[in-house]
């Protein structure tokens, strides 16, 4: 029987087969590797798409750092603005303290200016005084009250967020508390 290995023993022929093979192997990597030199990693698709994923990941790194970065810079002037329109109503406030105080003045020396000749004129200046320091006081009760109730309420949220550091939630999640403050 003649198995087409042509005058070969069977002994030699697989392993001239095999380095046949391993030289064919060889000189086929050999050839697939020069144009990877050449071009660079154009052909293998592993590292095209390594590379990609890379791009990527960067692209996505500078977006977040410019996302950051904006969102500090309008979380930042935010900040200011309210810090600039607090101070801004301190002063505004200040100033219709001193207006009050002046009006004061004012209504105590009209009010005690002698009248030297008693008539029509005195009485509707007098009457219309009186209206609108009616109506100022109303508003200025208004106001007193409300400032009244927010000094009481924000001394008793010192309160509250001194006991819920102390106790924790046990103080802050107790269904006695809730329904007790939920009334009033």
């Amino acid at each position: 029987m003649n198995n087409g290995w042509s005058n070969q023993t069977k002994s030699t022929a697989p392993n001239d087969k095999i380095q046949n093979f391993l030289e064919a192997l060889r000189s086929s990597q050999n050839k697939s590797d020069m144009p990877n030199r050449e071009v660079g990693s154009v052909n293998n698709p592993f590292a095209e798409f390594q590379n990609r994923k890379e791009i990527e990941k960067k692209r996505i790194e500078e977006f977040q750092n410019a996302r950051t970065s904006e969102w500090n810079r309008v979380y930042s002037s935010k900040e200011k603005e309210v810090a600039r329109r607090i101070e801004q109503i301190r002063i505004d406030l200040q100033k219709l303290a001193k207006q009050v105080k002046t009006l004061d003045s004012n209504l105590t020396k009209a009010v005690m200016t002698p009248v030297v000749e008693a008539g029509e004129y005195h009485i509707t200046y007098l009457e219309h005084l009186k209206e609108v320091i009616h109506l100022f006081s109303l508003k200025a009760s208004q106001a007193n009250n409300w400032l009244e109730m927010y000094n009481r309420r924000s001394h008793k949220m010192g309160f509250y967020w001194s006991q819920a550091k102390s106790k924790g939630s046990s103080y802050t999640q107790n269904n006695e508390r809730s329904v007790a403050t939920s009334i009033g």
